[in-house]
């Protein structure tokens, strides 16, 4: 119990973050946790300020509902990420300020919607793709392609359920979708400059040279 009552007020404090910095566009995205006994933390149907500790939804990895409010449709996406990702503890799905903002701006590339124009910026950031999620009536295939997806990359853009991005932990989740909108702001700051942007060949070669 110690384990999830920390992480539900974890959860509920970067909540209350990503309100304040204004992160999310709607106002209404989600954070789960896949906690150590395989169940799920997972923020309910509510705005990140009105969230609280108590009220989270404490899901099964089949989907059931153990306790707390009902979560909101995209649960599924989390789980299926969870199920076949085990090196993955935590999720974040938002509709992201300056990514979006990117999306509207630019012919989006599929593979990888947020190219890297230097060597600093793809060891910031890796390859995000984008892919097809249909609405909440007819959505558990494109959330497998999404689990499928997050294999190979710990962040995607799906044209559904906004920005999802994926963590070690609920900490390296966080640091992950910072890092994924700082990236993104600097695009937007330099869209009228002619940049030559790094392949995902060079991308690729750099991740593996500078890997841990």
């Amino acid at each position: 119990m110690v384990e999830q009552d920390n992480l539900r007020n974890q959860i509920v404090d970067y909540c209350r973050e990503l309100f304040a910095n204004r992160r999310d566009t709607e106002d209404s995205g989600n954070i789960s946790v896949l906690m150590s006994d395989n169940t799920v933390l997972m923020t309910p149907n509510s705005s990140h300020e009105k969230r609280q500790p108590q009220r989270l939804s404490l899901m099964s990895l089949e989907g059931q509902l153990l306790s707390g409010d009902k979560p909101q449709w995209d649960i599924e996406s989390h789980l299926s990420i969870y199920r076949i990702n085990p090196q993955y503890r935590a999720i974040v799905s938002m509709r992201s300020k300056h990514i979006s903002r990117l999306a509207d701006n630019e012919n989006l590339n599929p593979e990888n919607v947020l190219p890297a124009f230097a060597p600093f910026v793809s060891m910031r950031t890796s390859i995000l793709p984008c892919i097809s999620v249909a609405d909440h009536n007819d959505a558990s295939s494109e959330f497998y392609l999404l689990a499928e997806k997050a294999r190979q990359h710990h962040a995607v853009l799906t044209t559904n359920v906004g920005l999802v991005v994926m963590g070690e932990d609920l900490q390296n989740a966080m640091h992950n979708v910072e890092e994924l909108e700082e990236t993104a702001a600097l695009r937007l700051q330099s869209l009228n400059e002619n940049l030559q942007y790094l392949s995902n060949e060079e991308i690729a070669e750099i991740h593996a040279v500078f890997a841990h």
